[in-house]
């Protein structure tokens, strides 16, 4: 949808509190385009209106003129109109230009009390602008001002129907809607006006209109009273929050609902400024949220594409049937039954939720609610024996398909997901069992006698599930301000896929959930009563220490591990989705005296090389920090012309401008045209790529031609899409002049082109090892003509989980092949990989083998608290961006897409020119951000660790960590992205107190480089217990979700379609 445009006519306030600057504040914070046309400048502040300097009516419609005949305009949202000449050029613009959309926010009185419209005016307000209000928003004082002047005798005003008349009264001079602000007169608990303080319990908007029938529409609007001096601004920021809303295309009561939401939460969290009435806050949600603090479950559960699918499964005839006693005693017993077999299902759940988490305190609580789930698992059994029901039966029954179905997906999203989205999937057993029991227990047609599901009703209405509800929806509302708002849609999706998973367990004939553990299986029937101790409260949600699975603060992935890694992943047994990738795949037998020969060995010696002395070669490879393991180890060469590469090779790289072969090309390149399988160990940025590229195009050159139906002579397998196109983007380069053909393989795009590259051939095939396996699986390709294997950055790609899919992909491979592995460390499970799948390996190593960083980058670590970073990296831009001539390009890497998000938004209406790249960012976004990186056209890139290696960006000056990795390794690989061909750098890093644990890794790490250490770090290092979780501390899995939905030629979406503010930063 186009961004909403709204014109607001108002007068300013120098204080910054109402008017048009408030206006302004509030439309971008709901993310709309906002334009203005100054009435009057006031001098103004917290204490009242001190003067009002009137703009002239003539100038006034200039600028209404210029705007909407450029820009256009979707809404006019009018505020302090000044004077009678003021009134009435702006009703003659709105007739002029035919505005359909008027929000008219009749400014008389200040909230101090100061005058802001003259009494002359106030009869040509009402006459001239109300009849073309599509909505009217006065506070008491002003309806009651309008009123009289209409003529109307004093209304009483002593409950909430009394506001309803006024509303209805002053509906009659002409708008088509009107909105009663009631924050002047509370009203108690039974809607009577509150005279003492003690007695004021909520304030009451009142919305009075005709829908599209004419039928009379009357909607309250309750809020909580806040005792407060924070109001400045409150009635012009509402009406342009409706402003907001309907050019958002909402209809009207939505529109007010939610307005009014968002006002409420603007005075509870107020800033506190000024000595009179100070301003709320008008950006509480850090960027646009369409919902209000307090009120995502309410915004959820009616939005229009989840209040279907949430009545279906609330109102489903399996819970009516609950309700009328009607519910066949078999249907039951399939509930009780499918019911306790998902119990080991959710302690999985509460299991990965506790590996989601980040403290201590938050996995013991997912340990509780484990252990607690064992022990109404045998309350479980004894409430089914009541029924007839043994274990014995139990364990029996098959498990339905829908159980497993839901059961899985909860437990997909808790692995691919953040420990909210695992929380959001499994809300619907949450929620919905309370609502459907408040329900069944309030409904007339209920049966209370002789209904033997009466009980199990009564238990999800009492007190004690009621309290773990309101706990578990108190964690759901404080984590879903933290998201980002490209972020809510993907939510309902998770929620609204959920809600239909719970449907079908009552088609099936039953399924509960742990929305509430069972709700009392041992009172929960009365021939057991209540020996068994079981009271129904248990549910996963409310058990010790922050509850509702353990997660508190833990989302966004956390502590040790992630990804698909590691004991099938999913937090037990039985392996997942990625597990199961390939399975279809036959195991080959090999007869390598049936295989066709092949050539892999083409390297001559140059006879410089061979006139070294050893010790000339040890000085050389001590030189470069060169160690070389295994046997007859080829020398390094010390230019390009001893590669002994052919013409056609020497020609491209020497077009390149390269001055000399890096380290590891010095020594990898004779290794890798050697034939033997190598093992390379550099850091990024060495030039590994080239390494191999170069030797496999003179092996392509060497092979028979492809035959129709061959797959490719060149398999280079790589962790992720950004890596496989640079790789691509080599071969491509070097590989031209022998019209070598080539295509990249990997998810997040369309098959179609892939397919048909592979099935016309290519030579070359650069594959992530998903979408390579189910190429293979399709029968779109095959691996029988592959002689010259590469596992690029081997280390990463098993830090993701993808072993078990590498091992498939190699069995598909004839053994006597040539295989060359590159990684940037060398753990346990990558000697054992080479180990398993290299032969007689000979190996070099660049650098030490502890874990370093590049010395050539400086490294700036600052402690700081959570709240001070984005003004530090503000700072830390304009120090970097003040030469634009410089070409300074700078790569922020954040822990959560949800974190890359927001701060993209938060720079970009700063005037910042950053995009984001993350995991949800469909493959053509992806490609062009990393374009406008490149290219400088967009200097600043935000990033999660999907950036940390892969990209291969030149010139990027300066990184900064603006959230610190989980642990050192991925924290060097990410200051890696600067410094690299022989360049300097500069990384900043934002280090907080929740990253203690990893202060004494880093210290040894700046320590190692030489850097400046922080005193502060130095001290948290020495209580820090140390260990950061070692190479698989911080792997966040596999994004996925999100959805580009195109719009733009660039295909940006969401942050990075945001536009640049207007301080003129860039």
């Amino acid at each position: 949808m186009p961004l909403g445009r709204i014109l607001v006519i108002a007068g300013s306030d120098s204080s910054g509190g109402a008017g048009l600057e408030a206006d302004q504040k509030v439309i971008a914070a709901h993310g709309c385009y906002a334009m203005t046309a100054t009435t009057a400048l006031t001098a103004q502040n917290t204490l009242g209106v001190h003067d009002v300097h009137h703009v002239p009516a003539e100038f006034m419609r200039k600028q209404i003129d210029v705007v909407i005949k450029d820009v256009g305009v979707d809404v006019v949202k009018t505020g302090m109109l000044a004077s009678a000449g003021t009134i009435e050029t702006v009703a003659d613009v709105i007739q002029h230009y035919n505005l359909k959309t008027v929000v008219v926010d009749p400014v008389m009185v200040a909230t101090t009390g100061s005058p802001l419209l003259p009494n002359t005016s106030l009869s040509l307000l009402r006459q001239r602008l109300l009849p073309l209000a599509t909505i009217l928003t006065p506070n008491i004082p002003e309806a009651r001002l309008l009123l009289a002047d209409a003529g109307f005798g004093h209304l009483p005003l002593e409950k909430v129907s009394d506001l309803e008349a006024i509303a209805k009264a002053v509906g009659s001079l002409g708008p088509k809607w009107v909105l009663i602000k009631g924050g002047h007169c509370p009203f108690d608990e039974n809607g009577m006006i509150a005279e003492e303080e003690a007695k004021r319990e909520k304030v009451v908007d009142v919305l009075w209109g005709r829908d599209e029938k004419g039928a009379e529409v009357v909607t309250r609007v309750e809020t909580p009273y806040y005792e407060s001096k924070h109001t400045h601004g409150t009635g012009c920021s509402l009406a342009s929050a409706i402003a907001s809303n309907l050019a958002k295309r909402m209809n009207m009561p939505k529109a007010v609902e939610a307005a009014c939401r968002y006002v409420e939460a603007g005075i509870r969290t107020a800033p506190g400024l000024g000595n009179g009435n100070g301003p709320l806050n008008h950006f509480h949600s850090t960027y646009t949220l369409p919902f209000a603090p307090g009120h995502f479950i309410q915004y959820l559960l009616e939005r229009p594409d989840v209040a279907p699918v949430w009545k279906r499964y609330i109102t489903h005839p399996f819970v009516m049937a609950m309700g009328d006693g009607t519910l066949p005693l078999e249907s039951f017993k399939g509930y009780l039954i499918q019911d306790y077999l998902y119990l080991t299902h959710y302690a999985r759940a509460s299991a990965l939720a506790g590996y989601k988490a980040k403290k201590i305190e938050d996995i013991g609580a997912s340990a509780t609610i484990v252990a607690h789930i064992f022990k109404e698992m045998e309350l479980h059994i004894n409430y089914c024996s009541g029924f007839g029901i043994s274990k014995h039966d139990i364990e029996s029954c098959e498990e339905k398909e829908a159980c497993t179905a839901y059961t899985r997906y909860v437990l997909d999203v808790g692995n691919s997901e953040d420990w909210f989205a695992l929380h959001i999937a499994m809300a619907p057993c949450l929620l919905g069992y309370g609502a459907l029991a408040k329900m069944l227990f309030s409904d007339p047609k209920s049966k209370r006698e002789g209904n033997v599901y009466w009980t199990w009703i009564k238990n999800y209405v009492a007190d004690d599930y009621q309290l773990a509800l309101t706990t578990g929806s108190d964690l759901l509302e404080r984590h879903a301000v933290l998201q980002s708002p490209a972020r809510i849609d993907e939510l309902a999706s998770i929620f609204i896929h959920g809600t239909k998973m719970e449907i079908a367990f009552w088609e099936i004939g039953g399924y509960g959930s742990r929305g509430g553990g069972g709700g009392g299986y041992s009172n929960g029937y009365d021939r057991n009563g209540g020996s068994n101790g079981y009271n129904g409260g248990s549910n996963g949600y409310s058990g010790g220490g922050g509850g509702y699975g353990g997660g508190g603060g833990g989302y966004g992935g956390g502590g040790g591990g992630g990804g698909y890694g590691g004991g099938g992943g999913y937090g037990g047994g039985g392996g997942d989705r990625m597990a199961a990738l390939g399975s279809g795949l036959q195991k080959q037998e090999w007869d390598l005296s049936t295989l066709p020969k092949f050539e892999k060995s083409f390297y001559k010696e140059h006879t410089d090389v061979a006139s070294r002395s050893p010790a000339d070669v040890e000085a050389f490879r001590r030189e470069h920090s060169m160690a070389i393991t295994g046997k007859d180890v080829p020398r390094p060469v010390q230019n390009f012309d001893e590669a002994g590469f052919p013409r056609y090779v020497m020609d491209e790289v020497k077009a390149q401008g390269f001055p000399a072969p890096t380290a590891i090309q010095a020594q990898g390149w004779p290794m890798a045209l050697s034939g033997r399988d190598v093992v390379g160990i550099a850091e990024t940025g060495s030039g590994k790529t080239l390494t191999y590229c170069l030797p496999a195009i003179v092996h392509i050159n060497a092979q028979p031609l492809l035959a129709p139906g061959d797959g490719p002579i060149v398999l280079i397998l790589a962790p992720t899409r950004e890596l496989a196109v640079q790789i691509q983007q080599e071969i491509s380069k070097f590989g031209k002049s022998s019209r070598i053909r080539n295509t990249c393989v990997y998810g997040g795009v369309p098959k179609g082109p892939q397919i048909r590259d592979l099935q016309r051939g290519v030579e070359v095939c650069i594959a992530t090892p998903g979408r390579l396996i189910d190429m293979l699986e399709s029968g779109k390709t095959n691996l029988r003509r592959v002689t010259y294997l590469v596992l690029d950055e081997a280390d990463r790609m098993l830090d993701m989980g993808f072993e078990p899919q590498i091992r498939k992909i190699i069995g598909q491979i004839r053994p006597d092949r040539q295989t060359l592995m590159w990684s940037a460390t060398w753990p346990k499970d990558v000697r054992n990989l080479a180990s398993d799948f290299l032969t007689d390996f000979i190996q070099v190593t660049i650098g030490s083998m502890d874990l370093s960083a590049n010395h050539r980058i400086t490294q700036i670590v600052e402690v700081v608290s959570e709240s001070e970073k984005r003004d530090k990296m503000i700072k830390e831009l304009e120090k970097i961006m003040e030469d634009k001539t410089a070409e300074n390009k700078c790569l922020i890497f954040t822990g959560t897409k949800r974190v890359a998000d927001e701060i993209t938004r938060f720079l970009r209406q700063d005037g910042w020119p950053a995009l984001s790249i993350h995991g949800d960012k469909q493959q053509n976004e992806r490609d062009w951000v990393l374009d406008q990186f490149k290219t400088g056209k967009s200097p600043i890139m935000v990033a999660t660790d999907v950036a940390s290696r892969g990209i291969d960006v030149r010139n990027i000056t300066h990184v900064i960590n603006y959230d610190y990795p989980n642990n050192s390794e991925d924290y060097i690989h990410r200051i890696g992205r600067t410094g690299r061909a022989g360049a300097k750098g500069t990384a900043i890093t934002y280090f907080t107190t929740d990253n203690a644990k990893q202060a004494r890794d880093l210290v040894g790490v700046l320590r190692e480089a030489k850097q400046v250490i922080d005193p502060r770090l130095e001290e948290m290092s020495r209580y820090s217990g140390g260990g950061g979780g070692g190479r698989y501390g911080g792997y966040r899995g596999r994004g996925g979700g999100g959805g580009w939905r195109g719009g733009r030629s660039h295909g940006a979406n969401g942050s990075n379609a945001m536009p640049l503010g207007g301080k003129g930063r860039w």
